[in-house]
This record gives structure tokens, sequence and C-alpha cells, in this order.
């Protein structure tokens, strides 16, 4: 029985807990907005504390060390993976990043755009469990970088073109100097 009390007055109703609970085969949309007053919110809790739980399973899972080379075959066998599902242009994300080991369960990802980023925190959900079992160790975290690669110089003017050589060959310069060019 379950007593409600709104406003100095108590409503006492004959719904018991077990009426309250769903069905365990039942699927919850997370996406789609739930009044917090429903049953519904009351799954979706239930979903959220369920999820918070497992998280707190992997501190009691093995954290075992592994080498870079094996990481670099993991990884090589995940790009292989996401080619067969048909995921080709993830799959040349993951094979133009640069994959490095800080420490013991810090991985470094370093992606050459933003957009690139955006993709590879997409695809962390499943990429983790997948290096996390297959290494046996369940405390590995990833960064995701972005590269600073250097912004290409455009040539347009002539004066910009002579500079641009001449900052490529030094003794261009002489050379004009000594024929008497102009530019």
């Amino acid at each position: 029985m379950i007593v409600d009390a709104l406003d100095d007055k108590k409503i006492i109703s004959n719904i018991s807990d077990k009426d309250l609970e769903l069905p365990k085969s039942k699927n919850i949309n997370l996406k789609t907005p739930v009044s917090g007053f429903s049953l519904s919110s009351i799954a979706l809790k239930k979903a959220a504390s369920n999820i918070n739980s497992s998280k707190e399973k992997d501190f009691d899972k093995p954290r075992h060390d592994f080498e870079f080379k094996t990481l670099e075959s993991l990884w090589k066998e995940y790009i292989l993976n996401l080619k067969k599902k048909g995921k080709k242009n993830l799959a040349s994300i993951f094979g133009v990043s640069s994959i490095n080991l800080k420490g013991g369960n810090e991985i470094s990802l370093t992606v050459p755009s933003e957009m690139n980023k955006v993709e590879m925190i997409k695809e962390m959900d499943n990429l983790l469990p997948f290096l996390r079992k297959r290494l046996n160790n369940y405390g590995i975290k990833v960064e995701i970088l972005i590269s600073e690669a250097t912004k290409e110089e455009l040539v347009y003017s002539v004066n910009e073109k002579y500079k641009y050589l001449k900052k490529l060959n030094p003794s261009l310069e002489e050379l004009r100097d000594r024929f008497d060019l102009d530019f």
C-alpha cells in the first residue's frame, strides 16, 4: 500500500509496489523525454542505476600490463574489423590517427581534425570494451588529441613566390644579385 501526502491531506492508494515494476523485457528508449511523475521515469532511474553499478564493477576486474606492440596489433585488428563491417570512413580515420602509450593504462590518440575527434569519441563505446577485454586491462583510459599541423603557405603574387623560393634556397638571392635580375 502506498501513502502519499498532498497539502496536509493523506491519500491512500491500493496500488502495491509490485504493480509499479515494469517487465524486464521492455526496452527503454533513453532519448525520449520522460515525465518525472510517470512509471517510465521509475524504469529509467533503474536503468541508470544499473549502468552506474556496472561501471563500479570495473574496479574489481584485472589491470594487467601490456606492451605497445600488442596494443598496435590490436589497433590494426580493430581497423580490419571496421572495414569488414563496412565502416570504411571510420577505419580510415583510425588508420591515419597515431597511437601512443602513456604510462601503464593511458592511451593517447592523435587525430588530424576536430571532426575526426568527434567520430573517435562516438566509436569509443565499441573500442574500449574491445581493447579492455583483449588486453585484460579494465583500467584503460583513452585521451584524444588533435594534431597541430602547420598550415601550408599559399603563394600568389610574384613577391610572395620569390620570398618562398628564397626561403627554400637562400643562394637564389646571390644568383639574382650576380646577374642583376629583376622579378
